[in-house]
């Protein structure tokens, strides 16, 4: 199994490579240039982490990732950036939202993703943009005091979504988040 990470420079993303790696499956972490075609056909899953760009504006500049995110059939998770990447391709409506730190954040649905971490978990936050509206076809699994939307799972596609980062050690369950993920990559 291979699991592709891919990095939008943000400063989380070599902790995302670790996480899966810590479960025993390989991975490799690449920039946002990658070619689309090449991507669908060698990993068992991809996932989007964060960084600094914004949503809608910075979109353009992401290379590929439009085009794997509306192609894929294999199991996708969104972090962060990747959240709202992911929620805008599919109609969302990215707006202000500004969290730092430990939160807070309610399950609604446990879904695949997040299946296993109880009602309420704290998470690390780090962003200034969230998905104000999710995109049809999906359904919302978390939500905080501050953002309705801190996870997201699509209705009929392996598409997940996460606003926080299970991949520090801040966030409660990281760790399990990433073996749903494996999990859902093996079926």
């Amino acid at each position: 199994m291979l699991i592709g990470i891919v990095s939008f420079s943000g400063q989380y993303n070599h902790l995302i490579y670790r996480r899966v790696r810590e479960l025993g499956v390989d991975a490799r972490l690449f920039e946002q240039t990658f070619n689309a075609s090449e991507v669908l056909n060698l990993y068992d899953g991809l996932i989007l982490g964060g960084g600094p760009q914004n949503i809608p504006e910075d979109l353009s500049n992401l290379g590929h990732v439009v085009d794997y995110v509306l192609s894929s059939t294999k199991p996708l998770l969104g972090i962060c950036l990747g959240h709202q990447i992911v929620s805008y391709v599919f109609g969302g409506i990215i707006g202000d939202g500004r969290e730092f730190g430990i939160t807070r954040i309610y399950v609604d649905d446990e879904d695949d993703i997040l299946r296993g971490v109880g009602r309420e978990i704290n998470v690390w936050e780090s962003h200034n943009k969230a998905v104000v509206k999710e995109p049809r076809g999906f359904k919302v699994l978390a939500h905080s005091d501050k953002v309705r939307v801190q996870a997201l799972a699509h209705v009929r596609k392996p598409l997940y979504t996460l606003q926080f980062h299970p991949e520090v050690t801040h966030t409660d369950k990281g760790r399990l988040i990433f073996k749903n993920f494996i999990d859902l990559c093996r079926r």
